[in-house]
């Protein structure tokens, strides 16, 4: 068909005129100018990618949250090492606790937001910051998370609903019923809670073409679809201009937009830790986006809608706060895109599966015995994850 459309066009060539061949070419180069923007569909497949951790673990086990001095903000690089009665050194942090479990003969240490919940009941509270991100691509499409910072205040991640393990936040669910076995007998009023976050001002940034472009779901969705790269450069410049303290917990908010990585998508999260030079200081923060309904899939439209992807990624913090829990491998078949894993994130196992409370999607969470080979798990009626998803520890791989 090509050929015999080539072939008529050398026949009528001679007869043309001069501004119709002009109208032609300003067609062509309309046509082509639009066949630039249109893109190929994303599989919609939420991709693996961990920021590397900066933070080893024997720093936190030798170490102890130090005691906040002061409230508001102050740069991490103000705190001055101290030494406790304990021998261990202080880090100014958010409060956190360690431990350390044992599988086939090999001792595993690890550390999570709070206190030990086998120690007795306590309340942790954590400061919190939710930054808006307004990005603008080169096109000039924009994408505003300001548009979802309220809904985010009044979603479970911050306000009380009713739980299995108890009245209180979502996060602070997961771990009550994480550990239920020492919270339902002599830790009854265990808690970590999120306070209320003080809304900061937006994060506005001009996407550079070869950093972000629209991207066009098989649903038909057209979300952005930026490297993650950039995104965490951005975020990290952000707390150092504000000084943000490392006792809060920085919650960075895009919407409708994909993380990419080396051209794969798609990444709705995740979340980090930065120590300062001298290792007296750790920032964590998370970043998340609020999605439509559908956004990805027809078969599971809820996957990264609305607080999906923040869910994950805050019950990952409570869990791995320093990024640096390291558990025996494991896999599983419903989560290829992670492969054979040594990482504590309690959502990568579960993707896509989850629940809702009060209008908004949380997702499903696997617990610390599913990741320790525990049996019976420790968790609430014996469960593997907060749904009972699994009904067995992870697998070797």
């Amino acid at each position: 068909m090509s050929r015999n459309l080539f072939r008529s066009r050398r026949r009528t060539f001679a007869r043309l005129s001069i501004p119709f061949l002009l109208a032609c070419m300003m067609l062509i180069a309309t046509v082509s100018a639009a066949s630039a923007k249109t893109n190929d569909a994303v599989d919609g497949q939420p991709m693996d990618w961990h920021p590397a951790s900066q933070v080893s673990q024997s720093l936190i086990q030798n170490s102890e949250p130090a005691p906040s001095t002061t409230s508001g903000t102050q740069p991490a690089a103000t705190a001055k090492a101290a030494t406790t009665s304990s021998g261990k050194h202080q880090i100014a942090t958010i409060p956190f606790w360690t431990s350390s479990f044992s599988y086939q003969g090999q001792d595993y240490p690890y550390s999570m937001v709070g206190k030990d919940p086998t120690k007795g009941s306590s309340l942790s509270v954590v400061p919190t910051i939710l930054i808006p991100m307004k990005l603008t691509l080169s096109d000039g499409t924009v994408y505003d998370g300001s548009t979802k910072a309220d809904a985010v205040i009044k979603s479970p991640i911050f306000q009380f609903a009713k739980y299995e393990s108890g009245y209180t936040q979502y996060g602070d669910a997961i771990q009550r019923a994480e550990f239920w076995n020492s919270v339902s007998t002599k830790s009854p009023l265990y808690h970590v809670w999120l306070a209320p976050p003080v809304r900061y001002p937006t994060l506005s940034l001009n996407v550079p073409a070869d950093q972000g472009k629209e991207l066009t779901t098989r649903t038909g969705k057209v979300v952005a679809g930026v490297d993650i790269n950039y995104i965490d450069v951005q975020l990290v410049a952000y707390m150092q201009k504000y000084h943000i303290s490392t006792r809060v917990l920085p919650i960075f908010l895009s919407y409708n937009t994909m993380g990419t990585d080396q051209g794969g998508c798609c990444i709705g999260g995740y979340h980090n830790a930065i120590p300062n030079a001298d290792n007296t200081a750790i920032q964590t923060y998370a970043y998340a986006e609020y999605g439509d309904t559908g956004l990805l899939r027809s078969t599971n439209p809820n996957l990264f809608a609305n607080t999906d992807a923040l869910s994950h990624e805050i019950s990952e913090w409570y869990n791995d706060p320093f990024t640096n829990n390291i558990v025996p491998n494991w896999s599983v078949p419903s989560e290829p895109q992670y492969g054979c894993s040594n990482i504590l994130e309690v959502g990568d196992p579960l993707v896509g599966v989850g629940f809702d409370v009060n209008g908004y999607h949380l997702q499903d969470e696997v617990f610390f015995s599913f990741f320790a080979r525990q049996q019976p798990s420790i968790g609430i009626d014996g469960k593997y994850t907060y749904l009972g998803t699994f009904t067995t520890p992870a697998g070797d791989c």
